[in-house]
């Protein structure tokens, strides 16, 4: 072994003290790092911004739309039932034109003027011809010009009654504005005064304009079975939908965590007892559980909010559970209770931040769940909150009809489909984010 000898070395720097280089970039917490993390996810990034704008969409969506026709006067409302997509700004579509196709025998279609019938498709195997019509102009005429293809006079449906109210208020519009909306009087006024109703034939779209002041009888989305604006129903049914889910979150996030918290923390005979009343409680079926909550107290929201709210917190109290016993243990929250720190401040301060990434990754996750649920179970028609209108509920009425308005079920099923895939996109990137093991990591 060869031998250096020392008068080689010299000492660099030997009279300068050195010091460790200051970090230059700026420290970085855990939630900022997840921020970072969950923006280089494309996916779950577009899902986040999908997802806002539909919860946006549900509370300002509907006071885009003026229509309240199907509020005022449902008679009138009905008439405008099934109309098809139409737009002005969409009309180079072909869904957003307005046309529809009509199947029925020849004489029905003869009398109906050129720029009604778009085209004619032709005759199937019985003898029925196939035609596509502006159907909003279709339905103008068949309320007001219609011909009886037998008698060859003006059909049934072209009259209507109207009350005195009503025709004095035509008459004051035809008189002030100078247009004509009633075409014609069947009854003598003297009659009619005695019978309380005129029955007249009427300009449809002129009365509506003039007495209910639908100045343009045109629908995003189309109309439902109702006569109702889908693009306003389908708002409003996500209304109901998104508060339900949030609601249902909101009280199980409460309980589970609390619950959750306690069990896990102190364990032992409180453990021991939270865990039996859990599967007894998990044991029961929700539907079992929904059912005779409807059926005693009615199909009200808080009644489907309480079903959810029932068994819905187990899920969330035994992950916090399994987080409180997986931190409790830890040198920090040693280090705390040895300082002399309560139990409470222990809990809430030191081991539920740790565990707090874990836990709103599962209740974003729960939201789509407590959404589809809700959605299956009105479609089915085991939920019917009556007069409010749900997306499940849409999806049922588009379902009915989806042979002749097939937009009635395509629409909702958009809308549900977008906000299920968008959660969870949201609730996997949120997943990745806030998973301790990947903090810091480069992708």
């Amino acid at each position: 072994m060869s031998q250096i000898d020392k008068s080689k070395f010299t000492f660099i720097q030997q009279n300068e003290k050195l010091y460790d280089d200051a970090f230059q970039t700026k420290p970085i917490g855990y939630f900022k790092d997840a921020w970072i993390r969950f923006r280089k996810n494309r996916a779950s990034y577009v899902a986040a911004i999908i997802l806002l704008f539909l919860i946006l969409m549900s509370i300002v969506g509907p006071l885009f739309v003026s229509y309240d026709l199907d509020d005022v006067n449902a008679k009138w409302a009905n008439r405008l039932r099934d109309l098809p997509p139409k737009s002005e700004l969409l009309d180079f579509l072909p869904g957003f034109t307005g046309r529809k196709e009509l199947t029925g025998y020849p004489q029905n279609f003869s009398n109906l003027p050129s720029e009604i019938v778009l085209e004619v498709k032709g005759i199937n195997q019985i003898g029925q011809l196939t035609v596509v019509v502006d159907y909003y102009a279709y339905v103008n005429h068949y309320f007001s010009e219609f011909i009886d293809p037998e008698t060859q006079t003006y059909a049934d449906t072209a009259y209507t009654n109207l009350t005195t109210s009503e025709y004095n208020r035509v008459k004051e519009a035809e008189n002030d504005l100078g247009v004509t909306i009633i075409l014609e009087d069947e009854l003598d006024p003297t009659r009619a005064d005695s019978l309380g109703f005129y029955r007249v034939r009427l300009d449809f779209y002129e009365f509506l304009d003039h007495i209910y002041g639908i100045e343009d009888v045109s629908f995003f989305f189309g109309s439902d079975g109702s006569g109702r604006d889908l693009f306003k129903e389908i708002w409003e049914g996500a209304r109901i939908s998104l508060l339900v889910a949030f609601s249902v979150a909101s009280i199980n996030i409460i309980i589970g965590v609390i619950v959750g918290s306690i069990s896990g923390y102190f364990g032992g005979n409180v453990d021991l007892i939270i865990e039996r009343i859990s599967e007894i409680l998990a044991g029961l079926p929700f539907l079992a559980i929904l059912t005779l909550l409807l059926l005693r107290f009615g199909n009200e929201l808080w009644v489907v909010i309480l079903a959810f709210t029932m068994t819905g917190w187990l899920g969330i109290a035994g992950l916090t559970r399994s987080q409180f016993y997986r931190y409790k243990n830890r040198e920090y929250v040693l280090a705390a209770r040895t300082l002399g720190a309560k139990d409470a401040r222990i809990m809430a301060r030191h081991i539920f931040p740790s565990a707090v990434g874990t836990i709103i990754t599962s209740v974003v996750l729960y939201i789509p769940a407590v959404i589809f649920t809700e959605s299956t179970f009105s479609f089915l028609g085991i939920i019917n909150y009556g007069d409010i209108i749900s997306v499940g509920r849409l999806l049922s009425n588009g379902q009915n009809v989806m042979k002749t308005s097939f937009y009635q079920l395509l629409f909702p099923a958009i809308f549900i489909s977008m906000l299920m895939l968008s959660f969870n996109l949201f609730g996997n990137g949120l997943r990745d984010a806030f998973n301790p093991s990947l903090r810091g990591v480069e992708e």
